[in-house]
């Protein structure tokens, strides 16, 4: 459709009366995450599953390659003026990804005429960018119009389809290339949410999402929590955080920061890459919240933390993992030193996380084993060992792991660079072995390069005459963990890391529980005690079983999340099926 003829719409389009909201318009925009029958596990399947809702929802639609990049600008215009207010502001109070990327028509124009004058340049650019179109009009269009005009007004002229292809930015791309190829990547958020391929970009009980500016702490909010999508962006000494004990603003402890260097003055070749070594054992201290915002509890707990982590995901160049079926491999023991059951086995938590190449192009998460040490060996109903599908699989740390063609990556992909700042890192002087959880308000001044990738931040030593230097040496979610990296081996953990109850873990924790003794006993003695309270794939703890699913009836307990462990609590003794 010619821009002139869109026009013509628009003008009928505005002799009609707004016929206002519909009741199921608002509940659409305040449901953050979509049912099972709009999601697709791949980005093609997500677009074929969508195009199909289109089908239904409009009389008239044309595939995206029937389109060009100016009709679908001229498209979007019609569907900008046809915006709701009380749908915009829910997106944009709630940090939604569905919000615009702009606050007036004029702004994207601007945008659109830029990336035109890029692709008369570079004409192999033309296909990303009219399927980007494609993605942002069908967003607009269900998301930001009313159905009384989605069904009036658009409903006379064909409604675009989603294309199929997901493109990919070359690492070798040109300038001029990268920007346009930042702005497909803006236009397609909808796989964030569509796309059952792994964590969502946000959870409909993250609400309201944005901490309110309290005058008693000026700019604490802002150091508090600063995400990805918010608008205004994050400065570099913004989403700084550091050890809290509470969510509120006098419940955390900001750090000092000092802007040595603005996103535009750091070349891409000099920042620090926030990539983690393929095989690593750290040990960190920090914070953790128990449960997570996303966890929908009336209630958090707090508590400081020493922990343990080992990761194994080598790729080598191979997006697929070099290790045996592909297996990635990552465990955390944590040390809740503030909790009230630190008296069993001083409050250790562990979770060992595996996922087989086959889950992952699955889209199945694979199995979390969770221990609560001070309740295991006590029986197969109190909570102290569990199994469950980890909600995000193992991270990609080391490299990008592509799963039927979408990469991913924990910060290679889809992070900003929010620039280089010199803070104060927190337990300065710390050394493993020392009694108790370190002193959080020694701090050392260190020159880092600052990435966010949703709530998430990660700090990159950028200071070459460090002994760290392009390491990352801190880590901050406002709501999920805060840990600080007081050392860092690169190098293959222990094979029986994986099998065993309680390795040693570097703490020189002795022993508590002379009942039940832990010491040289695996997962596989370890059957008869193991508690499966995954519903969705009770397979996927059949290695850690009796090779029978076993599935529970009802949940009986609370799944207590944090970044550093995870507590099932039974509330009853849980009643079990064969399946």
């Amino acid at each position: 459709m010619t821009a002139s003829k869109m026009k013509t719409v628009l003008l009928f389009g505005l002799a009609t009366s707004s016929l206002g909201l519909d009741p199921r318009d608002l509940q659409r925009a305040r449901t953050k995450v979509p049912r099972g029958e709009f999601k697709g596990k791949t980005f093609d399947s997500m677009s074929d599953v969508l195009n199909g809702h289109m089908k239904k929802m409009f009389p008239k639609t044309k595939p995206c390659s029937e389109w060009s990049a100016e009709d679908l600008q001229a498209y979007q215009s019609a569907v900008y003026a046809y915006r709701h207010d009380e749908l915009l502001k829910i997106y944009t109070d709630t940090s939604d990804k569905r919000r615009m990327n702009h606050d007036s028509l004029e702004g994207h124009q601007q945008e659109w005429a830029q990336a035109n004058s890029h692709v008369s340049e570079l004409p192999h650019m033309r296909d990303m960018q009219r399927d980007g179109h494609c993605h942002e009009a069908v967003m607009w269009l269900v998301h930001h119009v009313p159905a009384a005009e989605q069904q009036t007004v658009f409903a006379n002229i064909p409604a675009p389809l989603l294309s199929t292809t997901r493109h990919d930015c070359s690492a070798s791309a040109t300038a001029k290339e990268t920007e346009l190829c930042k702005l497909y990547q803006a236009q397609v958020t909808c796989a964030e949410c569509h796309a059952g391929t792994g964590m969502l970009f946000q959870d409909w009980k993250d609400i309201p999402g944005i901490i309110p500016e309290d005058p008693k702490y000026p700019g604490a909010a802002r150091q508090r929590r600063c995400d990805q999508n918010y608008l205004p962006k994050c400065g570099p000494c913004d989403g700084l955080g550091g050890p809290y004990w509470g969510d509120e603003l006098n419940k955390f402890q900001p750090t000092n920061c000092e802007l040595v260097a603005e996103p535009k003055d750091v070349p891409e070749a000099d920042r620090q890459s926030p990539q983690f070594a393929e095989q690593f054992i750290v040990h960190q201290l920090g914070s953790d919240r128990l449960i997570r915002t996303q966890n929908a509890a009336k209630y958090a707990i707090y508590s400081q933390i020493r922990s343990t982590l080992w990761y194994d995901f080598p790729v080598g160049g191979e997006s697929n993992g070099t290790t045996k079926d592909g297996m990635a491999h990552l465990r955390h023991d944590t040390f809740y030193d503030d909790l009230g059951y630190k008296w069993m086995d001083n409050g250790l938590v562990t979770e060992i996380h595996t996922q087989t190449r086959a889950q992952r192009e699955a889209n199945i998460t694979g199995p979390m084993m969770s221990i609560l040490h001070g309740l295991y060996g006590w029986g197969k109903y109190l909570g102290g060992l569990t199994c469950l599908a980890d909600p995000v699989g193992v991270p990609q740390l080391g490299g990008i792991v592509d799963t039927k063609g979408i990469p991913h990556s924990a910060f290679l992909e889809g992070a900003d660079y929010l620039g280089r700042i010199k803070i104060g890192v927190e337990y300065d002087g710390f050394k493993l072995g020392d009694k108790g959880n370190g002193d959080m308000k020694a701090k050392r001044n260190m020159t880092v390069d600052h990435y966010i990738k949703w709530f998430l931040h990660v700090y990159v030593d950028a200071d070459k005459s460090s002994p760290t230097y392009g390491q990352p040496v801190r880590f901050y979610g406002p709501y999920s963990g805060f840990a600080v990296y007081v050392k860092f081996e690169k190098k293959a953990p222990p094979a029986d890391v994986w099998e065993l109850i309680c390795p040693e873990n570097g703490w020189g924790e002795a022993e508590n529980k002379p009942l039940h003794p832990c010491k040289g006993k695996t997962l596989a003695d370890s059957k008869s005690q193991i508690m499966v309270v995954e519903k969705v794939h009770p397979e996927v703890c059949n290695p850690y079983t009796n090779g029978t699913s076993v599935n529970l009836k009802s949940s009986s307990g609370n799944m207590l999340k944090g970044s550093f462990g995870t507590i099932f609590m039974p509330e009853e003794s849980a009643e079990t099926i064969i399946v």
